[in-house]
């Protein structure tokens, strides 16, 4: 069974939608996409397998999977961006995180460690990545 690691990526200047898109969707990165990555905060948010997915949006069985399908919502939908990190959305995130009685046992930070993220990139953009650069 696989295992999905959560990484949040955190950069400092918006993504131009084209750039946004091809992030998205999975395509060969931008030079703007990598560069806008290398310079990327990182926190190591948890990891997930198939069984944690639901197929009921944002009520996976892991907080890790929770946050990946809110970024992945807020970035994809009404044009592609990434998200930017605003009070609303850091609140979501934060709720989202909080420990549900179904969830399935998977690897987790503690939840101030995400607060103290959060709190650290107000108005910077957001992307889920699975693997951080070299050297992190």
């Amino acid at each position: 069974m696989s295992d999905y690691r959560l990484w949040l990526a955190a950069i400092p200047q918006p993504l131009p939608e084209a750039d946004a898109r091809v992030y998205w969707n999975l395509k060969d990165p931008t030079p703007a996409l990598t560069e806008a990555l290398a310079g990327a905060a990182y926190l190591y948010v948890g990891s997930w397998q198939e069984m944690h997915v639901s197929e009921r949006p944002q009520s996976g069985r892991s907080p890790a999977v929770r946050l990946f399908d809110r970024l992945f919502l807020r970035g994809t939908i009404d044009g592609y961006q990434a998200p930017t990190l605003d009070p609303q959305l850091r609140d979501e995130l934060n709720a989202l995180y909080q420990p549900r009685p179904d969830d399935l046992p998977s690897e987790s930070v503690a939840a101030h460690e995400l607060e103290r993220f959060l709190a650290g990139h107000m108005a910077w953009c957001l992307l889920p990545e699975e693997t951080p650069p070299a050297g992190l």
